[in-house]
């Protein structure tokens, strides 16, 4: 097992205040003569927290006693002497607006990059600790603090390695590791909602090869994006790997891990026969994708088996893309951002008596039942929450590659439609980016009910905040083209 050398004292050391402000695109400082010429560079930040954290990913929240994997901040920043991007992916279940801000504003101030043109998102490790309040799990303020200036640091890491490189991309296709995780049941065989109601339509993650299964509620993307950066001689600087699977799971109890995403790196790494560089692993458009067949019951695996099979799996399908991908070492590189004002799904007076009422009679927690739960859920809505949000859709141009992003845990329906109707080729989604406002299900899917679509902060952004989202993401991919 790998262990973590990280304590307090140094989140304090890093620690740093402050908001970043949106800025409009600007050029990128570069070298006489190089316009239009590919720079890269890949940088790698420690985000292990010291054992004792809390870990994020589950209702109740949990200590961890061991490190498994260390957690990173993989980077790679692009300029082509006009304009410079940088992409920084965070092991942590979801990353919130505050500290991406202030990661992008320090970004802004040491490495020139525009707060447009700097894409942050989170993988979606469900054992990292909290950065956000997620359920009964809450942050700790040193980390969050320590977490802006690693971000940062990985950027600014990247910025400084930069080199002649050249660039190239390819989607390869990997089918057997995706799954729509909702289901149309048999008539009557859904159980109530935490609140009590019966209308729930679908049921996500129904118990493995039910008879009371009909149907998958949705379908699943099985593309894998592939970006490969190398030097001018070859070398390989970065991979970056895009697929919609929103975590495997099956880790040790109390163990900090990047799950597959770090599984992934190290499985590209073997393949590649070059240990340095940097592999990155983006998760698509998955909040109704995991990587379980419902339909048939399969065999109990010991923590870490099924991690190891989907990224060697994975991985392989990409080596396979990357090989046969053609290089290029000049492109044209861009970056836009839209601000959309959403509405929020506020609970009644009524629904918040009633859930005090529930948590007076549980006592004081921590709950383990749904329903005290999701009381709680409804009163910290009711006092934290305005009527609106406002949040972030980014694009950002690579040559004829395009990159779009949604503040959550989108559905791969929003993926699979931005694919199809985006003037660019190829096109991926990388989602939980630049903010965290909960699962992003589609209109049909309110409709339809299920865990995803239950209010809480998991889940509050008004039912029609899928296809606003959607047409932001064109409109910015639009105006790249």
């Amino acid at each position: 097992m790998k262990t973590s050398s990280w304590n307090r004292r140094q989140f304090l050391a890093r620690s740093m205040g402050g908001a970043a402000v949106l800025l409009p695109r600007q050029a990128s400082p570069a070298a006489e003569g190089t316009a239009g010429k590919l720079r890269a560079g890949a940088a790698v930040s420690n985000i292990t927290p010291p054992l004792g954290c809390s870990l994020a990913g589950g209702m109740t929240d949990r200590l961890a006693t061991e490190v498994h994997d260390e957690l990173l901040v993989r980077a790679l920043a692009l300029d082509n002497g006009r304009a410079r991007l940088a992409i920084a992916l965070v092991d942590s279940c979801a990353v919130p607006r505050e500290v991406i801000d202030r990661a992008k504003q320090r970004i802004e101030k040491q490495s020139q990059i525009p707060a447009g043109q700097v894409l942050v998102a989170a993988t979606h490790t469900h054992s990292a600790p909290p950065a956000a309040h997620l359920f009964q799990s809450q942050p700790d303020p040193l980390y969050l603090d320590w977490l802006v200036g690693r971000i940062a640091d990985s950027a600014r890491m990247a910025v400084n390695r930069l080199q002649p490189a050249r660039i190239g991309w390819a989607v390869g296709r990997e089918e057997r590791l995706v799954f729509n995780r909702r289901f149309f049941m048999k008539p009557g065989t859904i159980p109530p909602d935490p609140f009590g109601k019966t209308t729930d339509r679908v049921q996500m993650n129904p118990p493995v090869g039910s008879p009371n299964i009909v149907r998958p509620a949705g379908p699943t993307d099985p593309e894998v994006g592939v970006v490969a950066i190398e030097s001018l001689d070859g070398k390989p600087i970065s991979v970056l790997g895009n697929y919609a699977l929103h975590y495997v799971g099956g880790t040790g109890p109390g163990h900090l891990s990047a799950d597959y995403f770090s599984a992934w790196a190290e499985s590209m790494t073997r393949l590649a026969g070059h240990p340095a560089f940097v592999p990155m692993l983006s998760n698509g458009c998955s909040g109704n994708i995991n990587g379980i067949n419902f339909l048939v019951k399969a065999p109990a695996a010991p923590p870490y088996q099924r991690i190891q099979q989907f990224a060697d799996i994975l991985a392989a399908e990409c080596y396979r893309s990357w090989r046969a991908i053609q290089f290029q070492e000049s492109v044209e590189l861009a970056g836009a951002i839209e601000e959309l004002d959403l509405g929020v799904r506020l609970p009644a007076a009524e629904e918040v008596a009633a859930a005090r009422e529930i948590l007076a009679a549980a006592g004081p927690g921590p709950y383990r039942e749904r329903q005290h739960i999701y009381a709680r859920e409804t009163v910290l809505l009711s006092q934290s929450f305005p009527k609106t949000a406002r949040t972030p859709i980014q694009a950002l141009r690579i040559g004829s590659l395009a990159v779009a992003t949604f503040p959550g845990e989108a559905f791969v329906d929003l993926g699979l439609e931005v694919k199809a109707k985006s003037p660019f080729r190829p096109t991926l989604l990388i989602e939980l980016a630049n903010d965290y406002r909960g699962y992003l299900p589609t209109v049909e899917a309110h409709e339809l009910g299920g865990y995803e679509t239950w209010r809480a902060k998991s889940s509050f952004l008004e039912t029609t905040a899928a296809p606003k989202m959607v047409a932001a993401a064109l409109r910015l991919m639009g105006s790249l083209a």
